[in-house]
């Protein structure tokens, strides 16, 4: 009987990335770090939405993905590699998309900044998108779709790796509690600069190496214990960090112009 519910809890776990805890941290964090001129384009941006806080509406995506008008979008929110794999290249992105591809067709729209439905969901695709190539396994392994057919049992309850880094990590670190989340963000800062010297492709990249790291210690039916929490959650703690100090960047980059020219 245990096999059976930890076989349907498999099958049951949808393919988001970080969940809506982590993807809120990720655009909260992002949003603190721009300068006034961006932080306003952005609000701007939000008026057109019914949820008015950006870091909210960061799932909006996966709450959306389903629709028939938003179903070419699925695609977007991951990057299969092989097992042999050592390395991540834009061939690995099929010709429907995905979320390499995703990053870059987005951004592309916040430019030149017009309010407009479709600038709005530009935002918010950005926002999501960058925050999902940083959960490892949306660069995961393609055979078991990102870890979602993965057997493991946290805190005695059956669930898979990609729920385990999506949000279980997180969670039973009460990532729920703003202190929690301002501490991350403030320590963010002394290698905000570092994180800054890097492109789509070594963000992905970085996220294959944790996926490899991820793999060599898993074993099917694994209890995630402590010890498995404290080894890995700096890691995914970093991730978040990143993804928030490079969504900050490309927003910069479209919103404030003439600050980066400068």
């Amino acid at each position: 009987m245990r096999s059976l519910v930890l076989a349907l809890a498999l099958f049951c776990s949808p393919l988001f990335a970080f969940g809506e805890l982590g993807h809120q941290m990720v655009c909260s964090m992002a949003y603190q770090l721009l300068s006034p001129v961006s932080q306003q384009k952005v609000q701007q941006l939000m008026q057109l939405h019914e949820q008015k806080e950006f870091s909210k509406a960061c799932s909006w995506p996966d709450q959306v993905r389903s629709l028939p008008e938003y179903q070419h979008t699925k695609v977007w929110h991951y990057v299969n590699i092989q097992r042999t794999d050592t390395t991540l290249t834009m061939q690995h992105c099929p010709a429907e998309g995905c979320v390499l591809s995703a990053i870059e067709q987005q951004r592309l729209k916040l430019t030149p900044f017009a309010p407009s439905k479709a600038q709005l969901e530009a935002l918010l695709f950005v926002g999501h998108f960058i925050a999902d190539l940083h959960q490892p396994l949306h660069a995961g392994y393609a055979d078991d779709l990102g870890g979602n057919k993965t057997a493991v049992y946290f805190e005695g309850e059956p669930s898979n790796l990609h729920g385990v880094w999506d949000s279980r990590l997180l969670e039973a670190a009460s990532y729920q509690q703003e202190t929690k989340q301002q501490a991350l963000y403030q320590a963010l800062r002394a290698k905000q600069q570092e994180w800054q010297n890097a492109s789509v492709l070594d963000w992905a990249n970085e996220s294959v190496m944790l996926v490899k790291l991820i793999y060599q210690g898993y074993k099917p039916g694994m209890l995630i214990d402590k010890a498995y929490q404290q080894q890995h959650l700096p890691a995914l703690e970093q991730r978040l960090q990143q993804a928030a100090v490079r969504l900050a960047l490309v927003l910069e980059q479209s919103f404030n112009p003439a600050a980066n020219a400068g």
